[in-house]
């Protein structure tokens, strides 16, 4: 009984790292922070080029605006003024694409999805 107990601890202990090693690795997301100050990107404009078919993490803070809007993909985010607001979303389309701060339409960044 005792050698039968030995053999599955042995068993287990080797299907573990076994098990862990077949799992793919998990990819970052693209992380874009932009900071806004009275509509206005800090540093100016972000210009980011990404890979087709990645993760994209955009973080925006801004003191006013009521939305984030990325162009293209035609994504829309409500901000709440002082917190972080994410949209995150798989760069599946091609192409050069705007974020912008809405209502005034001011542009925060420039992404390339190649």
């Amino acid at each position: 009984m005792r050698k039968l107990l030995i053999l599955a601890i042995a068993l287990v202990a080797v299907a573990i790292p076994t098990a862990a090693s077949a799992r793919p690795a998990a990819t970052k997301p693209t992380l874009v922070s932009i900071t806004v100050v009275n509509g206005r990107p800090v540093g100016g404009i972000k210009r980011t080029t990404i890979k087709k078919g990645s993760t994209v993490r955009l973080v925006v803070r801004t003191n006013l605006g009521t939305e984030i809007h990325l162009h293209g993909y035609n994504l829309e985010k409500k901000v709440t003024k002082g917190t972080p607001t994410v949209l995150q979303f798989v760069a599946k389309v091609p192409g050069r694409f705007a974020l912008e701060l809405h209502p005034m339409d001011a542009q925060l960044a420039q992404l390339t999805v190649r």
